[in-house]
């Protein structure tokens, strides 16, 4: 049990440090800036600013109702008027680009929700593996520890889109944090169960 119990924490810690590093380089040094940006800065800016949902839906309001506008006139008409043409012109680029936002930011919101709770319940299985290790049976309570970290670890998992809104920022910074704490825990698992502790031979 011994050699199976050291090649999974081996694997947990080189899954960990690596990802941790990830979130940290994606927080403090990945490099946020285009040579593009200076063709689509003011929205892009606009859109990073904003501090809630809410913000995003008072920016995204005003310009699909002028979309509609536009194309309640099309419609009257040309009541078969598809604005294909007309995505990437204004206001149609902006509203897109506006409604993509807002979609992001609620994905995102829905993701730090579940980093929490999926996070916590591979934590009660931590704990409740570690107990049933010492007291109960050891393979019962390894079983339970695998799962409980399996847990924390696919939900600290890096992101690999790219967003220009606080929320994601605000999910990295989670995902970071929540990729240290696991450290820490399977630090107190390899403790508890004495992973690396060698056997003493006894001398005749």
């Amino acid at each position: 049990m011994k050699a199976l119990q050291k090649t999974l924490v081996i694997i947990a810690c080189l899954i960990l440090s690596t990802q941790t590093i990830r979130h940290a380089y994606l927080i403090w040094f990945q490099p946020r800036t285009s040579v593009l940006d200076r063709f689509d800065k003011p929205l892009k800016n606009e859109i990073a600013s904003a501090t809630s949902l809410d913000q995003l839906v008072s920016k995204y309001t005003p310009i699909r109702e002028e979309v509609e506008k536009i194309k309640a006139g099309h419609r009257a008409e040309d009541p078969k008027s598809s604005f294909r043409d007309e995505i990437d012109t204004e206001p149609f680029k902006s509203e897109m680009e506006l409604k993509q936002a807002i979609k992001d930011w609620e994905e995102r919101t829905k993701d730090i929700y579940e980093l929490r709770f999926y996070w916590s319940i591979g934590l009660i299985f931590v704990l409740a593996g570690l107990w049933v290790y010492r007291r109960i049976n050891s393979w019962a309570g390894l079983v339970m520890l695998i799962i409980g970290l399996s847990e924390q670890i696919y939900w600290t998992f890096p992101s690999f889109m790219r967003e220009s809104t606080k929320e994601y920022d605000r999910l990295l910074r989670y995902k970071f944090t929540f990729s240290s704490l696991t450290i820490l825990v399977l630090a107190v698992v390899m403790i508890g169960i004495n992973v690396f502790r060698e056997k003493t031979k006894v001398q005749s």
